[in-house]
């Protein structure tokens, strides 16, 4: 037989299981946002690198190296459209 002191009241262990569910939307919103940033990253990633290259070559005073990284990145980017546009309309939300 239980003792009282074992018996956990009832308004007790419902604060409990806030204070678990509390916890678990704090987890659940620290992933989602570490997910958002890496989705980030991975998308602006390229483009931003390619942007720090060009100021630095146009700093140090590479003028027409800049020039021609930019042209090179341009033509990149216009490769990965015309790459892009190969995939099919259902993997788009161009439709929707």
């Amino acid at each position: 037989m239980k003792s009282a002191n074992n018996v956990i009241p009832p308004f007790r262990r419902a604060a409990e299981m806030r204070r678990g569910a509390a916890l678990m939307e704090y987890i659940i919103a620290a992933v989602l946002i570490a997910v958002a940033c890496l989705i980030a990253v991975i998308v602006f990633g390229r483009g931003i690198v390619r942007n720090t290259d060009i100021m630095n070559k146009a700093t140090v005073g590479r003028g027409q190296r800049a020039g021609e990284a930019a042209e090179i990145y341009r033509a990149d980017t216009e490769a990965d459209v015309k790459e892009a546009e190969k995939f099919p309309a259902e993997f788009s939300d161009a439709g929707n």
